[in-house]
């Protein structure tokens, strides 16, 4: 009876850790599959394929504040077939998360650009652990360049055996899409959009300027600057901060537009690519330039308090 009691014990114990695993895997995002391959790892949710039009179609609306060459930068607007699944960050690289990799490797980084007033300028002091703002290692990963979360995402492929990678813009877009479901982007959403990212508001003009030419929202999002990963709610796929908070580096090349774009999910690659498109804007973005098609460009050697990373992992099925 001590034996068999025992070994209830233990297959109850099985069930409820069983239970306990699916309600967390499953929280807020019914459906979703998500994935953590080591205590440090980010945590992925798996996209599965699809079909998408990518960037701006004629006739869309844009709020008046983003340029006319930023809107060509999102043209033409072109179909793209994904047809195979792929994981992708629920949220963006933590300073925790990165923390770990720059300990074993001995990393230490450089200084980056802030933004001073209205405008970036090249800060001495700043660092990824000290961007120019408080944080705390929940927050995401800022002041490093392409080069360095190239290095980030080759010690995370070894410690894993998985294959680890900048997503594709095309993938990037298609993800954000489909976490918004039926709905439409948060930015759009006038003063609730701040229950859901991390733009510049109320709070970012009161630390920085009121005149700010990209737009402000008419809202409060709590943060003057960067915020924690995850204080917003998520999208319809359970990720969190996909527009604003941080720009997050892509693989593609950062072209002028989208002319010869591939229409497979794969990266736009050209002949001298020493520029890299950045999605979904940051803490310092206005309405406009909150979107899913909105890009910009920057040197892969250059840090920006603005800029980090939402990984990919590649899936087999």
């Amino acid at each position: 009876m001590l034996n068999g009691q025992r070994l209830s014990n233990q297959a109850v114990l099985l069930v409820l850790a069983s239970l306990f695993l699916f309600a967390c895997t499953n929280a807020g995002a019914p459906g979703a599959q998500f994935i953590k391959d080591c205590d440090v790892c980010p945590e992925l949710v798996r996209i599965a394929p699809g079909e998408f039009q990518m960037g701006s179609p004629e006739g869309e609306f844009i709020p008046p504040e983003v340029p006319p060459e930023r809107v060509r930068e999102e043209q033409p607007a072109h179909w793209v077939k994904i047809d195979y699944p792929f994981a992708i960050g629920r949220r963006e690289v933590t300073i925790a998360e990165f923390a770990v990799f720059a300990e074993e490797t001995d990393f230490e980084g450089g200084a980056c650009f802030g933004l001073v007033g209205k405008a970036w300028e090249f800060v001495p002091t700043s660092n990824w652990r000290a961007p120019g703002f408080d944080v705390t290692d929940a927050y995401p990963a800022t002041c490093l360049s392409y080069n360095d979360f190239s290095a980030y995402l080759a010690w995370l492929s070894a410690r894993t055996g998985q294959t680890y990678r900048f997503p594709t813009e095309a993938e990037w877009e298609f993800a954000a899409r489909s976490g918004l479901g039926d709905g439409p982007a948060p930015s759009s959403l006038g003063a609730q959009a701040c229950q859901h990212l991390n733009g510049a508001d109320a709070r970012f003009k009161g630390a920085y300027t009121e005149d700010w030419w990209p737009g402000l929202f008419e809202c409060d999002d709590g943060y003057a600057a960067g915020a924690p990963s995850g204080s917003y709610a998520p999208n319809e796929l359970g990720m969190y901060d996909v527009f604003g908070n941080v720009s997050e580096w892509t693989e593609d090349c950062a072209g002028a537009t989208h002319e010869g774009a591939p229409t497979d999910g794969s990266a736009h690659q050209l002949e001298s690519c020493l520029t890299r498109v950045l999605k979904g804007g940051s803490w310092a973005g206005g309405p406009g330039f909150l979107r899913p098609a909105i890009r910009g460009g920057f040197p892969i050697a250059l840090h920006g308090d603005g800029h980090g990373l939402r990984v990919v992992r590649k899936l087999l099925d």
